[in-house]
């Protein structure tokens, strides 16, 4: 069975961007993913229930700018990262239909 059958391509792309750029938090993925509050809010909590994301513990979360470099914040929102079982989905699934635009949006043109 294919686990894709389970989940919408917005939930795949809300994974593959945590995957590819560290935890992040509601808004920021509204922003990057083009989405409104609530869908997002609505799948993040799917995905919660399912395994795939877990809410960061801590104060401090660390995540990718780019490939080398990582940033340490102090949390002002509630962040999700990619839990064991998102990560292996990922890593299964084929993802050649899916596009998420990983650049910051003041790198976009």
């Amino acid at each position: 069975m294919n686990n894709r059958n389970n989940l919408n391509e917005l939930e795949i792309k809300i994974l593959y961007y945590i995957h590819q750029t560290g935890p992040a938090y509601i808004k920021k993925l509204c922003q990057r993913l083009r989405e409104d509050n609530d869908t997002i809010r609505k799948h993040i909590k799917k995905l919660e229930q399912l395994g795939y994301l877990e809410r960061v513990s801590g104060r401090l979360v660390e995540y990718r700018i780019d490939r080398r470099n990582k940033v340490v914040k102090h949390r002002n929102h509630t962040y999700y990262d990619i839990t064991r079982k998102g990560k292996h989905f990922i890593r299964r699934t084929k993802l050649t239909d899916i596009e998420v635009d990983l650049k910051p949006p003041y790198k976009r043109t």
